[in-house]
């Protein structure tokens, strides 16, 4: 038999396939096997020995197979947290609330992101954003009234109302 000389990628690969083929082949077996006790419960090829220690007790119980898949793919190294970070940072560096198309351009500088990756940083600091605002519940955010802009910034600048305070309104008009 030759041997073959694969990738740790590889080996996996064809394992994973071999195991949802035989996975197949022994669900189709089961459901042949099956049809032919409802048909024919006297047929002498439901009694061979080989099908009956293949298919076990023919509980439809799966082929037990290892508890967990192995990832396929490595995970990104680094801090998963980054951008939720980023963002309390930047709030309290500034101390005023921040658009979110000044905190998605300073994060593109602090990052050292190409221009090419704005729409990937956009909607991580939107996600992250969201996540801070709805299930954090650490910052709010605020609109000028008449204006489009939406600014964001930590609860703790906003009265109980969710206005901002005084202070901070002042803070954006310079």
């Amino acid at each position: 038999m030759v041997e073959l000389e694969l990738t740790d990628e590889k080996k996996e690969e064809m394992v994973r396939f071999y195991e949802e083929e035989l996975e197949r082949t022994v669900q189709r077996l089961r459901h042949i096997t099956g049809m032919l006790h409802s048909l024919n419960p006297e047929s002498e090829l439901l009694k061979m020995p080989e099908l009956e220690s293949f298919l076990g007790d023919g509980s439809g119980a799966r082929l037990s197979r290892t508890a967990k898949k192995k990832r396929s793919r490595k995970r990104k190294p680094g801090p998963k947290g980054v951008w939720t970070n980023y963002i309390l940072k930047r709030l309290r560096q500034v101390d005023r609330p921040i658009t979110y198309e000044d905190l998605i351009k300073d994060a593109i500088l602090h990052f050292k992101k190409s221009k090419e990756d704005m729409e990937k940083v956009r909607q991580a600091i939107m996600n992250s954003a969201f996540r801070l605002r709805k299930k954090q519940g650490k910052v709010l955010t605020y609109r000028k009234p008449g204006s489009k802009e939406k600014y964001i910034g930590l609860r703790k600048w906003f009265d109980e109302a969710g206005e901002l305070l005084e202070e901070y309104k002042k803070k954006l008009l310079d």
